[in-house]
């Protein structure tokens, strides 16, 4: 983006060293934005309505669980590699048939 307010205040301060340490002095008590108070007579302290923590609450749950869809999904589509079987291997596994991997009495099935 031309002429961004962050380019401005980059080469604002490396012209202004009294700038700089009012910037840093500021950023340091959690000041550094300027807010018109004036227009909107607010007090400047960012407040949230029950209707923000309701959209908030819901977002990070539903990320949570689309990742933990996206986990499972891939827990069970490779679950012969984590398992460590050979990926070669001609015969059918079943798994939860037995407890053991590589029990000889495992059921083969011709496919």
């Amino acid at each position: 983006m031309r002429g961004s307010l962050l380019q401005l205040v980059s080469v604002f301060l490396k012209s202004d060293p009294t700038a700089v340490k009012k910037y840093a002095r500021r950023a340091q008590l959690g000041e550094i934005f300027e807010l018109d108070r004036a227009t909107l007579k607010s007090d400047g302290v960012f407040r949230s309505s029950p209707r923000g923590w309701f959209t908030f609450g819901h977002a990070s749950f539903a990320l949570l669980f689309f990742f933990g869809h996206i986990w499972h999904g891939a827990r069970t589509l490779f679950r012969d590699v984590f398992a460590g079987i050979d990926p070669d291997l001609d015969a059918q596994v079943e798994f939860g048939a037995f407890q053991k991997l590589g029990d000889p009495t495992t059921k083969r099935q011709v496919v």
